[in-house]
């Protein structure tokens, strides 16, 4: 209560304004569009008054109410909403928030924000040389991208987003493309042979796809290792 005092009327104003927003929340009317763009203000107006600790802890608490009402897909909405932005902030909690997130979206089986989380997740690891966390982050986007591949259908029926379209499986497929190549990239020099098995799986899915560019490209590049290998073998 003491803290509760000291704060100036626009804080005071701000936080009444998340309290309302909650309340609607909960309103059978309620709409994601609607939903989507009052959280983005409201954050906008928590980050204006240096008050984005206390934004995260009140949607953290108003997606775990919203779970427990039956309201998943809302709650899944602000928690992915919540790491995109604390990942933009480069907020010291990002990748809690992120894989609370992937936690979220692989209960609803909702494969296509999963995969966006896992996007966000190697970016915030390439962005601070994490190569063990890069790694780990990689083979669970392979893991995804074959999941949503084999399971297209069902993920579709599980995607919820306002304004995006879902990934094409095509371009899902470039994705699992690209994971591989930068798979045998980390381990090219400590394990060739691996890595040309990767280089392989992604040249066929270009192949598949009539990419000719990256297609003639992975074959360089598994020549070039393939010619390295044996010459060590002489």
């Amino acid at each position: 209560m003491k803290f509760l005092a000291k704060l100036g009327p626009q804080q005071n104003f701000i936080k009444n304004a998340y309290a309302d927003f909650s309340k609607r929340c909960f309103s059978p009317s309620q709409d994601y569009r609607t939903a989507k763009a009052e959280f983005k203000n409201l954050g906008d107006m928590f980050l204006r008054e240096r008050q984005i600790e206390e934004f995260c802890e009140k949607t953290l608490d108003l997606s775990k109410q919203l779970n427990e009402n039956g309201k998943s897909g809302l709650g899944a909405l602000f928690i992915n909403e919540l790491s995109k932005l604390c990942v933009n902030l480069r907020h010291p909690n990002a990748e809690e928030y992120l894989r609370l997130a992937l936690e979220t979206n692989r209960k609803k089986k909702d494969g296509f924000h999963e995969l966006a989380r896992l996007t966000d997740l190697e970016y915030l690891y390439r962005n601070t040389n994490n190569r063990r966390g890069l790694f780990n982050v990689l083979r669970q986007k392979k893991s995804c991208c074959k999941n949503i591949i084999a399971n297209y259908d069902e993920h579709l029926k599980n995607y919820e987003s306002i304004h995006r379209a879902p990934t094409s499986k095509s371009g899902v497929k470039t994705q699992l493309a690209f994971t591989y190549s930068d798979i045998a990239g980390m381990i090219e020099r400590r394990s060739p042979e691996d890595a040309i098995n990767l280089y392989e799986k992604s040249k066929n899915i270009y192949i598949e796809l009539g990419q000719q560019r990256e297609t003639d490209y992975l074959k360089e590049r598994i020549r070039r290792i393939t010619a390295r290998l044996n010459k060590s073998q002489e």
